[in-house]
């Protein structure tokens, strides 16, 4: 997990979209739980793991730093896309 010092942040997938998983065709699933770990890393820091449930029943676990996904939910936390749905209409 330490080694992962990188996580691509993309406000806007409409505009800008993941061109690169277009072909071969890519699994897809769902986000079905997320949990933090105290100690999830080699140095001791804390990491987020992403438990993903495949359309075919399989699972797939991600895990980055929470200081990743923090910054990450932060930059999406400031696009238009994300103010558009913290309006109450």
């Amino acid at each position: 997990m330490d080694g992962h010092t990188h996580l691509e942040v993309r406000p806007d997938l409409d505009r800008h979209p993941w061109s690169d998983l277009a072909e071969p065709r890519p699994l897809h699933g769902h986000l079905a739980r997320i949990g933090m770990l105290r100690h999830g890393t080699t140095s001791g820091r804390a990491s987020v793991g992403l438990a993903i449930q495949l359309d075919d029943g399989r699972w797939v676990v991600a895990e980055t730093t929470w200081r990743l996904f923090r910054g990450a939910a932060r930059a999406l936390s400031s696009s238009p896309t994300a103010a558009e749905e913290d309006t109450d209409s």
